[in-house]
């Protein structure tokens, strides 16, 4: 697994929050409005990614799938390309393609798009991986996901605060990549250190990958404290990650 970047929607130094997942699938994991041009630096091979997981439909998870897309087709990708979200997501994705770059998907333009959909207590299997989402504590609707291939599971959470269903989906994971805005609650509708790091104790999550941190430095600070502080208590590794690193 890759990141392709680890900020949040307005960070002025990181791409927005998005992993290269190279399973038995390679898959982009959302693609917000800074998305491609990092994905480029060290990906130039149009018919390279099988799949794009978008987790919801705010910008700076999904803005950037037009440019992808026309990019592939641009570049001469044949082969079909998965788009995947949870319950609902393929009216959306097709809107967000439409808004960006209206009729260059049409079918005799464009390489096929095959949408598929993975509701809440559902289990799809795509080449190999076993896919499954749960709802998260959101502004709007946000499906994390699990995938799940040879006994491992990564694990992401788009935006928003854990729920039991988030939990129980996260249980037993080998990485959780999780937005983590802050370091102690603040009722925005999105994570804080604090709970993510009891969270992960109790779900026996073997690796913790904070992303999406609120912007500024006091505010980075404050959430590096907290893990220095608590993270031995829960057994749990907890690395702030940068732009491009790999795990």
């Amino acid at each position: 697994m890759r990141f392709i970047g680890t900020g949040e929607a307005f960070d002025p130094r990181r791409a927005n929050t998005s992993l290269l997942y190279t399973g038995r699938l390679k898959l982009l994991i959302d693609c917000g409005y800074g998305v491609p041009h990092a994905l480029w630096q060290t990906e130039d091979d149009p018919n390279g990614l099988d799949g794009v997981y978008l987790s919801h439909r705010h910008a700076d998870h999904c803005f950037g799938l037009p440019a992808l897309v026309v990019w592939m087709r641009a570049a001469g990708r044949q082969r079909p390309l998965y788009l995947i979200g949870g319950e609902g997501a393929s009216d959306w994705i097709r809107t967000v393609l439409e808004l960006g770059y209206e009729g260059a998907y049409d079918p005799d333009k464009c390489f096929p798009l095959d949408f598929v959909e993975v509701a809440p207590g559902m289990k799809r299997c795509l080449g190999g991986i076993e896919l499954s989402t749960a709802v998260s504590d959101h502004g709007m609707p946000n499906h994390a996901v699990r995938l799940e291939a040879d006994g491992q599971a990564l694990c992401y959470s788009g935006d928003g605060a854990p729920t039991d269903a988030t939990m129980s989906l996260y249980t037993g994971a080998s990485v959780l990549v999780h937005e983590c805005y802050g370091s102690v609650p603040e009722g925005s509708g999105h994570a804080n250190a604090a709970q993510l790091l009891e969270m992960a104790h109790y779900a026996s999550v073997r690796t913790l990958c904070l992303v999406h941190l609120e912007r500024g430095p006091a505010a980075r600070d404050a959430i590096v404290d907290l893990i220095r502080r608590r993270a031995s208590e829960h057994n749990v590794l907890v690395p702030v990650a940068g732009d491009g690193i790999d795990i």
